[in-house]
């Protein structure tokens, strides 16, 4: 069984289509914290970040930690014309974004941390003594061009309220991407593929075949 260090819907659900068994435990790690402005450096912070908050908790839980076999966290930020776009605060903002992207393209990083649960006297601060893999995956997106009315009407859901860059892919916002360059897991916020090579790195060689 895997830990998921996240709240997603949309990263739990790659998971149930690749059938990997997981618990999912949401950290309370503070992403303010990290202050950088390159967005593939930042994301991986963010995730390490996020894993080793869960790990915390996890430890304080009633579950046995050999319960598990790792942990992933992710963290997804869209960059367009080098600004970073996370999730929107408002619907104006929204808005505004929408009328810049449209008929464009950006570029959605997410960064992933992989660790092991293999050590159960580990000291959760450091980690230190677990394996661990951590990495950026970059897809290029294409956007149709929207008239205003699209954008106003897409801005009026909740959906892309909850996804960084202000679209989800897998749903009513995916008819609005032309083409990506890439991978299409990463968008939803996990990259499969990324997954799968470190998994194996850990020893998981069955990890999409076998759970």
């Amino acid at each position: 069984m895997f830990v998921l260090a996240s709240a997603s819907k949309g990263r739990q659900k790659l998971l149930n289509q690749i059938a990997l068994t997981h618990k999912v435990i949401v950290s309370d790690f503070d992403e303010t914290k990290v202050q950088e402005s390159d967005p593939c450096i930042k994301v991986k912070l963010i995730a390490k970040g996020k894993g080793d908050s869960a790990l915390k908790k996890l430890k304080k839980g009633n579950q046995p930690l050999n319960a598990f076999q790792a942990l992933i966290a992710c963290d997804s930020l869209f960059e367009f014309e080098g600004e970073i776009f996370g999730k929107p605060k408002n619907k104006e903002q929204l808005i505004s974004r929408w009328q810049r992207m449209s008929g464009n393209f950006g570029f959605l990083h997410t960064g992933h941390y992989l660790i092991s649960i293999d050590n159960l006297e580990i000291d959760i601060r450091s980690s230190s003594l677990n394996k661990s893999f951590d990495g950026v995956v970059t897809t290029k997106i294409e956007f149709m061009s929207l008239s205003n009315t699209e954008i106003t009407k897409y801005a009026s859901i909740p959906e892309p309220y909850n996804c960084a860059g202000g679209f989800a892919i897998e749903g009513i916002g995916g008819k609005f991407i032309k083409k990506i360059d890439g991978c299409f897991s990463n968008v939803i916020g996990l990259s499969l593929p990324w997954l799968k090579i470190n998994s194996e790195k850990l020893g998981l060689s069955d990890l999409l075949i076998d759970n």
